[in-house]
């Protein structure tokens, strides 16, 4: 294909929606609106030369040349197969070109393009920042960074020039559209050998940081995995041993859920009690964790969650003790008296469940009235 600085040249033009492509890489497209087709086809019955641009709006699906960006790629297509009405094709990316003049519409789109030069390609800099490049890719690579082999191969090689290593890592970074569109607008090595660096640097930060967080989660799979044989194991020789210590742990066990059932607690707090017992029996007998366990449990079924005092609510005798121990906060003694009477109405009703008051203010206002009043509700 004949290319150069300045090389002006009349060719059909395809656009392309959600991606870009960059010189000096391989890609295959798919096409499949009528106009890419017949420009695809008349490229490939001639000299296989092709003007990519990428559409400035994906939705539109007639674009004209005000629909596309006016710099673009100038690829030969190398392979095409045609299959129910769509062509797929494998291209490569020779050149930057801009779009100088738009000259057919029918039955496809072709226009006048020109090649733009490369700058700053060959100086010192340059090449420590394509070395830089190099080195950076295989890291991310290394990291878990996809890409194809032979690609990969010839990154690192060394053996490219630092103009098609820029653009061939360019293809490979996941950012989005726009950022390798300014990529393909740029035309100075430098500035791009120096953005791409950027790019990259960091999709290898959030790389280490996934295989950190990978790590560790493995790490810890495999610890519960560790533990969960160990378990299983000292079960099965404490069946065959016939250690006492299994047995025993086995009717602690057992007793635990007994009494559990026997409190008679509320469904959330039986529920919490079961997991701590489930709990006790997958830790081993000698973990320290075990004591605060029954420890929790053994408080939990010792509570007296269905037990109800016999002594009667008197209200004159509650109003009376309020009235001689609290000066003034008349609205509190009517709430509390009130709240006795509700009670002493609903005596012997154990499905309803008896609403909490909370007194929240300075000493000697009225937060110990319960326990002076001797009544029940005290405690």
């Amino acid at each position: 294909m004949e290319t150069g600085t300045n090389f002006t040249r009349i060719v059909p033009v395809v656009a392309v929606r959600g991606s870009v492509i960059f010189p000096h890489t391989d890609s295959i497209l798919t096409f499949g609106r009528p106009k890419s087709v017949a420009a695809v086809n008349a490229s490939f019955q001639e000299d296989r030369v092709v003007a990519i641009f990428g559409q400035k709006d994906p939705r539109v699906k007639n674009p004209d040349f005000d629909d596309l960006h006016k710099i673009g790629t100038i690829a030969t297509i190398t392979q095409m197969m045609s299959t129910d009405g769509e062509i797929y094709a494998m291209v490569r990316g020779h050149a930057r070109i801009k779009l100088e003049e738009g000259i057919a519409r029918e039955p496809y789109l072709s226009a006048r393009i020109t090649e733009i030069a490369e700058e700053n390609k060959d100086s010192d800099e340059v090449k420590a920042l394509a070395n830089k490049l190099s080195e950076l890719f295989q890291k991310s690579v290394n990291l878990g960074k996809s890409a194809e082999i032979t690609t990969v191969m010839k990154i690192i090689s060394g053996q490219v020039e630092p103009v098609e290593l820029v653009d061939s890592v360019a293809s490979l970074l996941e950012i989005k559209q726009t950022e390798k569109q300014q990529l393909l607008e740029n035309f100075s090595v430098k500035e791009r050998l120096e953005k791409v660096i950027e790019f990259l640097n960091r999709e290898v930060n959030v790389l280490d940081i996934e295989r950190t967080i990978s790590i560790k989660t493995q790490k810890r799979f495999e610890d519960q995995m560790r533990k969960a044989m160990l378990r299983e194991k000292r079960r099965t020789i404490d069946e065959e041993l016939g250690e006492e210590d299994g047995a025993s742990s086995d009717d602690e066990i057992g007793d635990y859920k007994a009494k559990v059932k026997k409190a008679k607690m509320p469904k959330e707090v039986a529920k919490k009690a079961r997991k701590e017992v489930k709990r006790l029996s997958q830790l081993s007998p000698h973990n320290p964790e075990g004591a605060y366990i029954r420890n929790y449990i053994d408080w939990l079924v010792e509570m007296p969650w269905s037990i109800l005092s016999d002594n009667d609510v008197s209200i004159a005798k509650a109003s009376k003790v309020l009235n001689r121990d609290h000066y003034g906060i008349e609205k509190a003694k009517e709430r509390i008296l009130e709240y006795l009477a509700v009670m002493k109405l609903k005596k012997g009703e154990t499905k309803s469940q008896p609403t909490i008051l909370c007194f929240n203010r300075s000493s000697r206002c009225g937060k110990d009235l319960y326990r002076q009043i001797n009544c029940p509700l005290a405690g």
